[in-house]
């Protein structure tokens, strides 16, 4: 009994069914199945860990630019030695094309899923990476380095983005908040691992040779989603780039604007901490470095234990309660006064980012009837997201350099409380639909 209903509370549709063909019953297990999970690992490993798991620049200095992912430690180089007679701003604008690339490029990539090309996608996307990197290692100049690494990896990730978190909806429903929990683990662990090889390597082998490294590392890991990643054939049909009926489906809409109200906070302090742990004098440039690090680690098993509870208590509940506890968090970084207190609120906060980052797409799914459409809906609520990303980090930095860091803190509160309450909204919406209600 308890089965059934556990069953009921994450299973948007037990089969997936297309015009041409028997529907076909998702498997819930297997090694086929596992097998998705892990080539999604690696495509989240190279895209969200890479670019939009966000971390502040490396040095003291440089922090009033708030960049993302491993970016964050190429800009205090491209800044003292590659790029030494450009701006901070001018250096800053590689990081933030390839990293809005990726998201917003869900409305073309979206549709292209829906029509039967996703095997494409990974190769194209896959290709772009491992050649954009290669291309970004021998680069001198800006304007290569904005076609290499801003503008070829970017369009890269953002043809793979929507398959990291569509293809396990392919072969999971029950479990389908854990599988999506382990994919995503790939973001915090590509997070975690860029930035110190980059840290590691660059006073050793050098640029060139640093990013060669991280062309390996990307050519390993896509290979092997590209061996292993299996997709069910569906009829390659025209797909619109909007799907006006969603515009109408109330939980849907709603879930994506509290989303989209929840990223303008809710990286604040993945782009600020270090900063203001130094500023404040808690702690060293040295020992702050780390703080990001144990954020993005906290977050690995935030993208997981919320899932599993998922699975008994409701996706939509979960990310709900991921919310008010982010909320909180933030909050509590107005209490920090030594190194273990920013450090502990640092890894909660970074438990329940990872807890909110992974449980997005179940709820996606849990939102879409019809699965035909679901990358078209992926990619509709990426491109309004990436406005949130794009500049809710520039109002925090604008609130900061205004009324102080608390003002910060007190704007991640703020938004994350506030798109909770419309998620809340979108599931009271959904309760409602399900049982027959407008």
């Amino acid at each position: 009994m308890g089965e059934d209903k556990e069953a009921r509370l994450v299973t948007p549709a037990p089969v997936i069914a297309n015009a041409n063909a028997s529907p076909r019953v998702i498997p819930d297990s297997g090694v086929q199945a596992w097998l998705q999970v892990l080539g999604a690992f690696c495509i989240y490993f190279n895209t969200w860990g890479r670019s939009s798991v966000p971390v502040s620049v490396c040095c003291y200095e440089l922090t009033s630019q708030g960049l993302l992912s491993s970016f964050g430690s190429f800009q205090a180089f491209y800044e003292t030695d590659l790029l030494e007679s450009y701006t901070h701003f001018q250096i800053s604008t590689i990081g933030s094309l390839q990293s809005f690339l990726l998201v917003f490029l869900g409305f073309l990539a979206g549709p292209i899923y829906d029509a039967g090309y996703c095997r494409h996608l990974l190769f194209f996307g896959s290709l772009l990476i491992v050649v954009g990197t290669i291309c970004q290692s021998f680069c001198t100049e800006l304007w290569q380095l904005l076609l290499a690494q801003g503008l070829c990896i970017g369009v890269g990730c953002g043809c793979l983005a929507i398959l990291s978190v569509a293809i396990p909806s392919l072969w999971f429903a029950k479990k389908l908040p854990l599988a999506n929990g382990i994919a995503a683990t790939g973001s915090g662990l590509g997070g975690v691992i860029f930035p110190i090889i980059i840290r590691n390597a660059l006073p050793t082998v050098g640029f060139g040779w640093t990013v060669r490294v991280i062309a390996l590392v990307a050519l390993v890991l896509l290979g092997a989603a590209n061996l292993v990643v299996r997709v069910p054939e569906s009829p390659r049909q025209r797909r619109r780039l909007v799907d006006r009926a969603s515009l109408s489906d109330w939980p849907y809409v709603l879930f994506v604007l509290g989303c989209f109200t929840v990223f303008l906070g809710m990286y604040t302090p993945f782009f600020y901490v270090q900063s203001f742990a130094i500023q404040s004098g808690i702690t060293s440039q040295n020992v702050a470095f780390y703080i990001v690090t144990a954020m993005n680690l906290a977050s690995i098993p935030g993208r997981i234990i919320p899932a599993l509870l998922a699975q008994r208590l409701g996706p939509l509940n979960m990310i709900i309660a991921a919310s008010i506890a982010l909320a909180a968090t933030g909050l509590g970084f107005l209490g920090t006064k030594n190194v273990i207190s920013v450090y502990a609120v640092a890894i909660v906060y970074g438990f329940f980012t990872g807890a909110f980052f992974a449980l997005q797409p179940t709820n996606f799914v849990q939102l879409t009837s019809d699965m035909r459409i679901l990358g078209t809906r992926f990619g509709m609520a990426f491109t309004v997201m990436s406005v949130a990303l794009l500049f809710g980090p520039s109002i925090s930095g604008a609130l900061q350099d205004a009324y102080g860091y608390y003002a910060s803190w007190v704007w991640v509160a703020v938004t994350i409380l506030a798109g909770g309450l419309i998620i809340g909204a979108a599931s009271v919406m959904k309760t409602r639909k399900d049982r027959g209600g407008k």
